[in-house]
């Protein structure tokens, strides 16, 4: 007989990944509905709401949820920034170590 590969159970945070990303494409569903993937999805999504970049609002019972744009492209400018200084930092310490590790 054959052995069936048992399927793992998902936990909650999974289940709320996998019905917020319902309108993506498939290969980013699973992704999010993984165990890390709905972690990092969670967090990434805590910290937009956080920062302003997205809104919820409620409307007769159901949550309506709104993207800042100029916000989000505001925190992409600054990841950006943040993300050459630290490329600038790397790069003059393995010049001042003569590029060894």
């Amino acid at each position: 007989m054959a052995s069936r590969k048992k399927k793992s159970k998902q936990n909650a945070v999974q289940m709320v990944a996998g019905v917020a990303t319902m309108g993506m494409p498939a290969p980013v569903q699973k992704v999010a509905s993984s165990k890390v993937g709905s972690l990092l999805f969670l967090a990434a999504a805590v910290v937009a709401i956080a920062t302003g970049a997205i809104t919820i609002s409620f409307s007769g019972g159901l949550p309506s949820v709104k993207v800042n744009e100029a916000r989000a492209q505001e925190l992409r400018q600054q990841a950006e920034a943040q993300a050459r200084m630290a490329i600038g930092r790397i790069a003059e310490e393995r010049r001042t170590q003569g590029g060894v590790r």
